[in-house]
């Protein structure tokens, strides 16, 4: 096999093993960044029914509150249309809804609260279709206007409390808005479009009280701008690699005609016609053909002895081979050189990859673990959402400009919890104190002030609630004292979710709890900070 013929084949293997990498590093970038948006899409759709749950807060948290609470179960018995007013009617603004039933045992309404009359109410299920089922129950129903969202419980002294959102398109495009995204209503049977390269698109059912869904709430997400820029950036390397491995072929195919085998042919020529002629251009050059050259030019002068003419070829020929052999050489090299390249760009690749994966990581992460209740009392709808959001966004947890301290915050709770129960709540907050708490630790405070004050007006039949925040020699100290009939903390234990979720922020504070409480004698939830410097971020 001739040399030319042999690189021809070291350039072709040269160019498939090129190929054969580029096609796997392809594969691999697609199966990468499908991965990556599966995740992205998986944990949109995770938040799209994380926000799709946190609509119903305010509406199992008001029944919750009302169902339970035995002035409730008294109006069923004895209707009483100024405790109905006050206490059902005009909460509907603070807990964000547009309608509320209270229903006797057999379905008949006792109560009808309705925020906005001109809105038409939906069709409720009868008492005896859902009665069995367990509760809270949540469902859609229609109505002529749209789609409600309802949450059911059972009152205690028999009957069921009823308490709806209307899902119209301000509610709709609320929900959009705080998720970043765009969410539409759709009917059951409609087919959603085809996400784009930069979206992704899913939906979530929303079911009416029989399991049965009503509509799709669908939504569309931007991918992110660092994942995008990614694949471009990927696609940008991928074109960079293919351009420099073509310039690279085409540059070593080059160099090796130039080189190695037009000298080669011109000395084969030479030799063939014992001409010197052809190898003329070989004596200008500065390489190792123009030595190859002078060498066949002396085996011309030395025909006239064949002793010497002999001994001028098998120099020559050694000089050929030793010229072959640094011809392999180098191409032994300029093929290492090409996978030194080959690898440096793959790891560049494989680390952007690990980036990535950092990224969609930290994506994946819910910021708060938001679980339970956020908020127990709440003036308006807007506050509710603003407070939502900033829970989320982990932002100032008090954005209103009413009250932008810890004080202040606890000042308007108590207002608040005074409109709805004639309970006298006395606050004392160290501002000094205050002011050393972090975001976080004053988000916790508010819950556990919130869960103290509703527990001694609902269970503990509290005249007065005293809040107080001070400073001591080992940390801050919150405390909430009321002088309701109390209890018995041993046999409450593990009764409700209220002492156990009080226990668990105080964990998450690092935090001592204390509850003193007696038969009589009221209750005092009493909270010892860390020192500064040590709380929880």
């Amino acid at each position: 096999m001739s040399i030319r013929l042999r690189l021809l084949l070291v350039l072709g293997l040269l160019l498939i093993a090129f190929a054969t990498a580029l096609f796997q590093l392809r594969r691999a970038e697609q199966d990468h960044i499908a991965r990556i948006v599966e995740g992205v899409r998986d944990d949109s759709r995770m938040q799209l029914a994380h926000w799709a749950d946190l609509t119903g807060v305010t509406l199992r948290q008001f029944t919750s509150d009302y169902a339970d609470w035995s002035e409730t179960a008294a109006y069923l018995n004895k209707p009483d249309p100024v405790w109905a007013k006050a206490h059902l009617d005009d909460s509907l603004p603070a807990y964000g809804l547009d309608a509320a039933w209270l229903l006797h045992a057999d379905g008949r309404p006792a109560h009808v609260a309705v925020r906005n009359p001109s809105v038409p109410l939906p069709d409720l299920p009868r008492v005896a279709d859902f009665a069995s089922s367990g509760e809270p129950l949540a469902f859609f129903a229609a109505s002529p206007s749209g789609l409600w969202q309802v949450v059911a419980a059972r009152v205690g002294g028999g009957g069921w409390l009823l308490a709806g959102r209307a899902w119209d398109e301000a509610q709709v495009a609320h929900l959009g808005q705080v998720s970043d995204s765009k969410v539409t209503l759709l009917p059951t049977d409609a087919t959603l479009p085809a996400a784009t390269g930069r979206t992704v698109r899913f939906s979530r059912p929303l079911n009416g009280w029989d399991g049965r869904p009503l509509r799709l709430l669908s939504m569309e997400q931007e991918l992110p701008a660092e994942l995008t820029s990614s694949i471009e950036w990927d696609g940008y390397v991928i074109r960079l690699f293919i351009g420099f491995g073509a310039l690279l072929v085409l540059a070593l195919g080059l160099s090796v005609r130039s080189w190695v085998l037009q000298p080669l042919r011109a000395v084969g020529d030479s030799l063939a016609r014992q001409d010197p002629a052809p190898i003329a251009p070989l004596l200008q050059r500065r390489d190792e053909f123009q030595h190859v050259a002078r060498l066949v030019e002396s085996s011309f002068a030395a025909r006239r002895a064949l002793e010497h003419e002999v001994n001028e070829r098998k120099h020559a020929e050694d000089a050929l081979r030793a010229s072959e052999e640094q011809v392999r050489h180098s191409m032994s090299l300029r093929a290492r050189l090409a996978r030194d390249l080959h690898d440096s760009v793959i790891q560049a690749l494989y680390a952007s990859g690990l980036g990535l994966e950092a990224v969609r990581a930290q994506m994946s992460k819910n910021p708060f673990g938001a679980e339970g209740r956020i908020s127990d009392c709440i003036t308006s709808l807007n506050e509710t959402i603003r407070l939502v959001r900033n829970y989320i966004n982990d932002i100032e947890p008090f954005p209103n400009q009413d009250y932008q301290t810890f004080g202040a915050a606890v000042r308007a709770l108590a207002r608040t919890m005074h409109a709805l129960a004639p309970v006298e709540i006395d606050v004392r907050i160290a501002d000094a104190a205050a002011a050393r708490l972090t975001p976080a630790i004053e988000v916790q405070l508010l819950q556990i002030v919130r869960e103290g004050i509703s527990n001694a007006m609902r269970h503990g039949a509290a005249t007065r609630v005293t809040v107080t925040l001070r400073d001591e020699a080992d940390g801050a100290v919150l405390e909430v004292t009321d002088n309701g009939r109390g209890f018995d903390p041993a046999k409450r234990a593990g009764t409700g979710r209220g002492l156990v979720n009080l226990g668990a922020r105080a964990d998450e504070m690092h935090a001592s709890l204390q509850l003193h409480s007696a038969p009589g004698q009221g209750t005092r939830i009493s909270l010892r900070l860390p020192p500064p410097g040590k709380e929880p971020a």
